[in-house]
């Protein structure tokens, strides 16, 4: 390993479980939904995967110190456009199951990870050579902008059928619909007290319709099919566009002289002519 000196462009953190952790994309040759996001900001800003597989909150919590710091560790200040809190596929497994985390729990789980967060030392401004096309972008208020994915639908027999049959044939399964469900209103209710936006991937997926319609965005009944990260990416950008605009890739001006959004770095290639 070399160290070496290296600018980097504004962060995009992405925190998260093994749905996060796959977000570049799984075995296939489909791209997952933050490679999605990162060719969208390409040029723009650095796309920060942070997703650890099988990953509850109660292991999230434990772990950012180690991720988003403070300034009694140390650790350099960055500059950040905005975070997704990507958690809860694992905490809704049932009651019983070693990733199982209660409902009240989760509850209070976001909301430590979204304090934390918003009260780290991150810049949202972004400095460096980039400063007067970037820093308008910002928050208005100067908080990172957060947004909190509620968990996805499962399809329990088709995760069951890909875990396979346990040898002592009385396993029953450790996922349901309900509980997802059940616990991205969780989500939906934490985003309201803690200011965040909500990216609601159940409903984005479809998992208040039959399971024919949503497992299909599901490659194994739990983690997201290439349909799945697609929709997850718009709903995303959707979210994006909605709360928070002047975050978006500048599309005018040639992505650089627009009037809002983030902007391309350095010059274009014709000035240097």
């Amino acid at each position: 390993m070399v160290s070496i000196p290296v600018r980097i462009r504004p962060l995009i953190i992405l925190f998260g479980d093994s749905i996060t952790q796959q977000g570049f994309g799984w075995t296939d040759t489909s791209p997952g939904w933050a490679a999605l996001l990162s060719r969208d900001y390409s040029r723009r800003a650095d796309v920060l995967n942070r997703g650890f597989s099988g990953y509850n909150t109660r292991m999230a919590l434990d772990l950012l110190p180690n991720i988003v710091g403070s300034s009694s560790t140390g650790q350099q200040q960055t500059n950040i456009l905005f975070a997704t809190v990507f958690f809860g596929a694992n905490d809704a497994a049932l009651p019983g199951e070693l990733q199982h985390i209660p409902p009240d729990e989760y509850s209070n789980n976001l909301i430590s990870i979204v304090e934390h967060m918003k009260n780290s030392t991150l810049q949202v401004s972004v400095g460096d050579d980039n400063s007067k096309d970037v820093e308008s972008c910002s928050s208005d208020d100067g908080d990172l902008p957060i947004i909190l994915f509620t968990p996805p639908p499962v399809d329990a027999d088709a995760w069951y059928a890909h875990r396979g049959e346990p040898k002592d044939k009385k396993r029953i399964n450790d996922r349901a619909n309900e509980n997802a469900k059940l616990y991205g209103d969780i989500v939906k209710d934490v985003a309201k007290k803690a200011n965040c936006s909500v990216l609601d991937v159940f409903d984005c997926l479809g998992g208040n319709g039959p399971v024919e319609t949503y497992g299909k965005h599901l490659r194994d009944g739990l983690h997201l099919s290439a349909s799945g990260n697609v929709l997850v990416y718009e709903g995303l950008m959707e979210v994006l566009g909605k709360d928070h605009p002047h975050l978006l890739p500048m599309i005018d001006g040639s992505g650089k002289y627009g009037k809002s959004g983030i902007p391309l770095e350095e010059k274009l290639w014709g000035e240097l002519c």
